[in-house]
């Protein structure tokens, strides 16, 4: 992929979301009007070693957005959050997965600390969030949050993963192509009421931040154990498509990489670590 990086310009819209960066996460923050996709772009700046840990890229659109299995992301300017964090963590580079289970503990929490600051009645709308395996947060079948990583090696042979965030914000379901009214939501179809980007920003970071601090002191191992204890997946039945393939099992836990065990009906469990699960 080729890339001008010289033809980059900050956003000039009335949202600040470089105002909001953690002590980690987002040291270095840059808005722009529209990218193709902000995963693709930061990774091509993370390979060419002019991109910093940690560094966020944030856009209003994306021309080029990429969902999970090779799904486009749509979403119309300037109602969404889309953006991509730049990480470089100190673990074994089969174990990248796990940063997509990080974020997306950064997220659930950052939207139950923005609802619970800024809602009346907020219990019931926290409850309703959850997270699927891998990496998105729902609300209860339909999605609101979708997240993608991607690993790679800069010009120096460093790892790093580009974790990139969606997340529905002021969309109303008309926001939404007809293929997907039944199965995305927003926190304005939620709640009634829009939402201040900056401030549910600014809240995802400061959760983020949080636990990568936590796997820099701690290291990895935590990831997996509170994941499954947040999604509440441990002993559920859940299915699993892979290929167009469906299987079915019984949740057992979540692995060292981030992979999720299923207890087949024969008593066997299979490591799945890709596909898209209900």
């Amino acid at each position: 992929m080729s890339i001008n990086f010289h033809k980059l310009t900050r956003n000039t819209t009335g949202a600040d979301f470089t105002s909001c960066s953690a002590m980690l996460i987002g040291r270095r923050i840059r808005h722009l009007p529209e990218v193709t996709s902000t995963n693709d772009l930061l990774k091509a700046e993370a390979e060419a070693g002019i991109a910093q840990p940690g560094e966020i890229l944030i856009t209003e659109h994306q021309t080029a957005g990429r969902g999970r299995l090779d799904r486009i992301w749509e979403s119309p300017p300037g109602k969404s959050l889309l953006f991509s964090i730049l990480l470089r963590p100190e673990i074994h580079g089969l174990k990248l997965q796990l940063m997509g289970l990080l974020v997306s503990l950064g997220i659930l929490e950052g939207l139950t600390d923005y609802l619970g600051e800024n809602e009346s009645h907020p219990n019931r709308l926290i409850q309703a969030l959850r997270l699927k395996w891998p990496n998105d947060v729902m609300v209860g079948k339909r999605k609101l949050c979708g997240i993608l990583s991607d690993a790679g090696q800069d010009n120096r042979g460093r790892s790093f993963v580009v974790v990139g965030v969606g997340i529905n914000i002021n969309q109303s379901s008309a926001d939404f192509p007809g293929a997907l009214r039944n199965i995305a939501t927003s926190l304005y179809i939620m709640t009634g009421q829009e939402h201040d980007r900056v401030s549910i920003f600014g809240s995802l970071l400061r959760n983020i931040d949080r636990h990568y601090e936590r796997l820099i002191r701690e290291g990895d191992g935590w990831i997996p154990l509170i994941w499954l204890k947040r999604s509440g997946l441990a002993g559920t039945q859940v299915g699993c498509t892979d290929s167009g393939r469906t299987i079915r099992g019984k949740c057992r836990g979540i692995n060292p990489d981030g992979a999720i065990e299923l207890e087949m009906p024969n008593g066997a469990i299979r490591t799945i670590y890709s596909g898209d699960f209900s």
